[in-house]
């Protein structure tokens, strides 16, 4: 019959090995595959990141011309021009965002396509 403390040093020792194991097959794959911040995001973090910036813009301008308009007693006017330039900051950022996905699209495919 074993003894406990047998046992228990065989069961740690056991463990200590599963878990290095897994810590270099965790450790090869990672090394490879790893890409730099905001790279890599996939579509779906494109459209969120669109998104995103468009009500941003959207919403800036429109707050900034609320407070304005009440400062200065001009509703709705300055309310409707920063609504107005939100919107085409947003718009201008959407656009400088797709051109950049499209061309890191037009990129990557180049690079497929020399190797």
């Amino acid at each position: 019959m074993a003894e406990p403390d047998d046992d228990r040093s065989r069961q740690l020792d056991d463990l200590e090995a599963r878990v290095r194991a897994v810590q270099e097959r965790r450790a090869g794959p990672a090394s490879r595959s790893a890409k730099p911040a905001g790279r890599g995001t996939g579509q779906i973090g494109l459209g969120f990141r669109i998104s995103v910036e468009l009500l941003a813009t959207l919403a800036v301008g429109t707050g900034m011309g609320v407070l304005l308009d009440r400062w200065l007693g001009t509703s709705p006017w300055l309310t409707l021009a920063f609504f107005m330039l939100g919107a085409a900051a947003g718009m201008r950022n959407v656009i400088r965002v797709a051109t950049a996905a499209q061309k890191k699209v037009a990129g990557d495919a180049d690079r497929t396509e020399e190797s």
